[in-house]
């Protein structure tokens, strides 16, 4: 990038810092790492895109929308690590036989699959089906897309609001 560039670039940094910490802090509350993470991650790209920035909007709201694509990241990331840790326990745990295991262990992995049978129970259909295709079909988001006929940003979207209420529901049918 040449030096005017850089310069130009480096006086907005400063303009906008605070406000742009600010705009993070408000959409995702007062966590100052996930801010520090977002933030950074937001000048990275806006660094990176800079010569493509067309001026079509103020240089704050193009920040703005950089950083809430980088929280959407942040969080859609934080969801898939959480995901690839319990969904594939989940799916060991439906396939260990029971001569596999001792008693004890037989008798709360039984427990385990009627807490979960029962919460499937209690969700709403249409959760119930959004699950069992992502987690019992194991079909991507896209395909889920096509039967539910949405876009998989949707998918995406009800998925995680289905694992929220799933989560919910189960620690409350346990005990």
């Amino acid at each position: 990038m040449p030096k005017d560039q850089l310069f130009k670039f480096n006086s907005l940094y400063k303009k906008y810092f605070s406000p742009l910490t600010r705009f993070v802090f408000k959409k995702i509350g007062s966590n100052p790492d996930i801010a520090e993470v977002v933030i950074a991650e937001t000048f990275e790209a806006a660094w990176v895109g800079y010569k493509t920035f067309k001026h079509k909007s103020s240089f704050f709201t193009w920040l703005c929308r950089i950083a809430l694509n980088k929280i959407a990241d942040y969080y859609k990331d934080q969801i898939n690590r959480r995901s690839h840790i319990v969904v594939p326990t989940l799916k060991q745990l439906s396939q260990i036989e029971s001569k596999d295991v001792a008693i004890d262990e037989k008798m709360a992995l039984d427990e385990l699959r009627q807490n979960v049978n029962k919460t499937l129970g209690l969700l709403p259909q249409n959760i119930r089906q959004l699950l069992w295709l992502k987690y019992w079909r194991d079909l991507s988001h896209k395909e889920i897309s096509i039967i539910l006929k949405i876009t998989p940003r949707a998918v995406e979207g009800r998925l995680y609001r289905a694992k929220k209420m799933f989560s919910l529901f189960f620690n409350n049918t346990k005990g």
